[in-house]
């Protein structure tokens, strides 16, 4: 059912809800659509469709028989598709990898204007003394087109920090824009970062609007290291997970810690990306920002059990964002937009097989998701990933789909096979391993990519570690690579 009819879906509650929940989410929609508050194109009308809502709902006889004519709502659009490296395992007595491909497709079939989640959009910009100058021009810049192309739906917030944070635009409907420019061209770069100061501000802003009718995300963007303050960035992180807010992020230059970054993203489904040139930050806005306005699926989290005799090595999202997963249940995957898809690449170990078994399950578990467009209801899609097991198994090369996953993820794995190498003091193995990516890299026309390997090879040999720049450059450039031809961006 949608959202443009359903009652329920309208308030952002559950069908299940009570009477205080349904006044506290009539009063929480009042406060931000009235229309004696907010004058912005549309909020009029949004503010009727609660209003007609609420009434039906909050009387007892007038929501007995709304419920009783209330349709169940469709089963979710989404089908689910396992493609697998082997179509057998095999009765051997050392262990094996297989890998599976995992695809959500969303097969939604309705109007465009009917499929949009609003957001709950909050900004976390560093404004520390390495920012200023260009760096901090071109965010404030940026971060006026991006509340500009919001819609009345949609909530944002912005925050602001150093070894402080501030709260430039408190969580609500989108401000008069003159305001919002004003309050975000007022900042000024001074003092250190500390990043977990302006995350907690900012998760504070968030929560004020989180529910399952919002689209929930954290953009961060800093140009520089934290101190201190990493476990408790990690736990936030951690929280913000388990809640289905999205933190992503954005490290300008080459002073930050990527490590850090990606730990904090990963864990809530959102990504990591570098930019070296300020002028790039607006692209990276504009992406996000558009993804975010397609969203259709919303908290998609993996939770499984392995079979005994089963590791899972590693994790990958390759679409609809990139990026390397945590191999822990519960696994936050964030959303997937309008007829879009969401692809996982899972590497799994399997322990020797004896010939009493014939079918090795590897992992059973299920997707849990929302359509906000839908209900309130969180929607679950069971999966089982199991192989048959034979002595004399078929040889057939992998499907090519399989063969695309892996074949691009190499040069990504093989950068992480090098800074393992060096945080182990194999520096000779290092070396090597970044010659022959760049080897791969030139055979595919990266020359730039392949010039930045092998300067790091000289760096390796004489500094005994990669430069940041590089290091960066190399990381992101080889993840950047996995994205469909024409995507990836310098």
């Amino acid at each position: 059912m949608s959202k443009k009819t359903d009652f329920y879906a309208r308030l952002g509650v559950d069908p299940s809800a009570s009477e205080d929940e349904i006044r506290k989410a009539y009063r929480d929609a009042a406060r931000r659509l009235h229309p004696d508050v907010n004058m912005e194109e549309g909020a009029t009308e949004l503010f009727i469709n609660i209003k007609e809502a609420y009434e039906v709902l909050i009387d007892p006889e007038q929501r007995a028989a709304y419920d009783g004519k209330r349709p169940a709502p469709p089963p979710p659009p989404i089908r689910f598709n396992a493609v697998y490296s082997r179509e057998e395992l095999a009765t051997i007595r050392d262990p094996q990898l297989i890998y599976a491909l995992l695809e959500l497709d969303v097969l939604a079939d309705v109007p465009k204007s009917d499929h949009a989640t609003p957001l709950n959009l909050t900004l976390v910009l560093d404004c520390s003394t390495s920012m200023q100058g260009d760096r901090l021009d071109r965010v404030k810049m940026t971060a006026i087109e991006l509340i500009r192309k919001l819609r009345p739906q949609d909530i944002v917030s912005v925050v602001a920090f150093n070894d402080r944070a501030e709260v430039l635009l408190p969580a609500g409907p989108r401000p008069a824009l003159h305001r919002a420019e004003a309050k975000i061209r007022m900042i000024r770069a001074r003092g250190s970062t500390q990043i977990y100061n302006g995350l907690k501000t900012g998760y504070i802003e968030t929560q004020r609007f989180r529910n399952q009718k919002y689209a929930s995300h954290i953009f961060l963007i800093t140009d520089g290291h934290t101190y201190g303050d990493e476990p408790a960035c990690i736990a936030l992180s951690n929280r913000a997970a388990s809640e289905g807010i999205v933190i992503s992020a954005l490290g300008i230059g080459d002073e930050w810690n990527d490590e850090f970054l990606d730990t904090i993203t990963q864990k809530t489904g959102g990504s990591c990306i570098f930019v070296s040139k300020p002028k790039d930050i607006e692209l990276f806005f504009n992406e996000k920002l558009e993804n975010l306005i397609q969203s259709y699926v919303e908290r998609v989290e993996m939770d499984f059990q392995l079979a005994q005799g089963i590791k899972l090595n590693y994790a990958f999202r390759l679409s609809p964002e990139l990026g390397p997963l945590p191999t822990e249940p519960p696994i936050h995957l964030g959303g997937i937009p309008y007829k879009s898809r969401q692809r996982i690449l899972l590497e799994f170990l399997v322990d020797p097989l004896s010939a009493e078994i014939s079918r090795m399950v590897l992992a059973e578990g299920r997707f849990s998701f929302d359509l906000p467009i839908y209900s309130a209801n969180q929607y679950r899609l069971p999966f089982t990933l199991t192989r048959p097991v034979s002595d004399d198994p078929q040889m057939n090369p992998p499907p090519h789909t399989i063969i695309e996953a892996m074949s691009k993820l190499t040069l990504y794995r093989m950068q992480e096979k090098v800074q393992q190498d060096i945080t182990k003091g194999n520096l000779d193995s290092a070396a090597q391993g970044l010659q022959n990516m760049a080897t791969h890299l030139l055979a595919q026309g990266e020359h730039d990519l392949a010039k930045t390997a092998l300067l790091e090879v000289h760096n390796i040999r004489n500094q005994q570690t990669l430069s940041q720049e590089g290091k960066k450059r190399i990381k992101y450039g080889t993840r950047a690579l996995l994205l469909p031809s024409g995507d990836a961006k310098g």
